[in-house]
């Protein structure tokens, strides 16, 4: 089972009238393409929780039938966050993906599930790692007294990547008709003590979060057909 999460309304003014997961990637919407990878994996149940112009998604895919997979629908009356429109679904028996629907990856599902049991997680957040680099020199202080200088640095981190796994007990943490986002979650999962581990992702990952990283999806497409 998945729930793909396709609420989102930015890299406007291209998402005014069309649901950012139904932008073209190539030939084909990006929705299609994550879809069509799904399959691939296995996976055959989809549930997508939507909210901007959700008619532009169901008349393409209806109910998923010419995509290979059973697909229904969660409208969202108002944003609820990315985990709040899972508290609309009945819950599963069966470990959930959850995904965002602005993401282009390549990303092994099979490899992420089964790290996901052999960790014996009940939450698995997939990261990537992000670099960020300081274009100053960075002075390094111990009260007054300076003790290292270490000039344009680049620090690196796990960013969220959109992705992840959940049992169906997690489900109970998650309120039901409020917004309520996957930090949110995966916070009140770490303070009750439950199991949450990091997947990184090494294969190719981009969200789509502005105009810059559009151009981008469409050039790298080009290159997996090539």
């Amino acid at each position: 089972l998945v729930s793909l999460d396709v609420r989102y309304n930015t890299v406007r003014p291209l998402t005014e009238e069309t649901p950012k997961p139904m932008l073209r990637i190539g030939d084909r919407p990006l929705l299609e393409i994550i879809i069509e990878q799904l399959r691939e994996a296995g996976i055959t149940q989809v549930k997508m929780t939507t909210h901007h112009r959700p008619e532009k998604i169901a008349e393409h895919f209806g109910d998923g039938t010419g995509f290979g997979v059973e697909l229904s629908y969660v409208s969202e009356d108002r944003p609820l966050g990315t985990v709040g429109g899972l508290g609309l679904l009945d819950p599963p028996k069966d470990t959930t993906l959850v995904i965002n629907g602005d993401i282009l990856t390549r990303v092994d599902f099979r490899a992420m599930v089964a790290y996901h049991r052999e960790h014996q997680a009940e939450l698995t957040v997939a990261v990537r790692h992000y670099e960020l680099k300081v274009p100053y020199g960075v002075i390094e202080c111990e009260g007054s007294t300076v003790r290292r200088v270490n000039e344009k640095p680049v620090l690196g981190c796990f960013v969220n990547a959109g992705i992840y796994l959940l049992e169906p007990m997690v489900y109970r943490f998650i309120p039901n008709g409020r917004r309520f986002d996957m930090t949110d979650l995966i916070q009140r999962l770490l303070d009750e003590g439950r199991s949450v581990v990091s997947f990184p992702i090494r294969e190719y990952w981009l969200d789509i979060g502005q105009h810059a990283d559009y151009e981008q999806a469409q050039a790298e497409v080009k290159t997996w057909s090539a």
